[in-house]
């Protein structure tokens, strides 16, 4: 957590990272969200191999990194709308979208973190009734995907992905589509 700044950073692989995305960018408190790929160390997967063959040797996700002001929005906070935003309990998938690339994952940044999750986890388990797949990891490495992925939801607002996908969920969970 950056004190002269008073905001803490988390990564996060919801699945799609565009859906995510959208509902970062229309929540109080979050002041940065960039959509890439977190994962281990070395490089992502080449999407086309990764596509073709399903190569994730460094198990990357798609994912989203948000900068979030803790006096504004929790953590705990943070991690609801990350669970609100997808089936944590369906691996390797978000939607239509199938793979080792869409799994659920958060990377925690430190041992607080990582407690808090958990905690998170456990209790989202216990309302849904099932067992979340959700990998709760250490942070390795952000890797921004490129600049046409960024804030994809409010500049390809009439895309069919956009209108059958994201703006459903932004209703969803309360979220302007504006």
């Amino acid at each position: 957590m950056s004190v002269e700044e008073n905001v803490e950073t988390l990564t996060l692989g919801p699945g799609c990272f565009w859906s995510f995305d959208a509902v970062a960018r229309r929540t109080p408190g979050v002041t940065s969200s960039v959509a890439g790929y977190a994962g281990d160390d070395g490089p992502p997967p080449n999407y086309e191999q990764y596509k073709r063959y399903g190569l994730n040797p460094q198990k990357f996700v798609e994912a989203v990194q948000l900068t979030f002001r803790p006096d504004e929005i929790s953590l705990e906070d943070v991690l609801d709308l990350f669970f609100q935003s997808h089936d944590p309990t369906k691996p390797n998938q978000s939607g239509a979208d199938r793979g080792s690339i869409y799994h659920s994952t958060i990377f925690h940044a430190g041992e607080e973190q990582r407690v808090r999750a958990e905690k998170v986890m456990d209790r989202v388990q216990r309302e849904l009734g099932r067992n979340i797949v959700t990998d709760l990891r250490p942070y390795g490495q952000f890797i921004e995907a490129d600049p046409d992925q960024q804030d994809f939801y409010n500049r390809n607002r009439f895309e069919p992905y956009c209108r059958v996908v994201i703006e459903p969920k932004l209703s969803s969970m309360g979220l302007d589509i504006d």
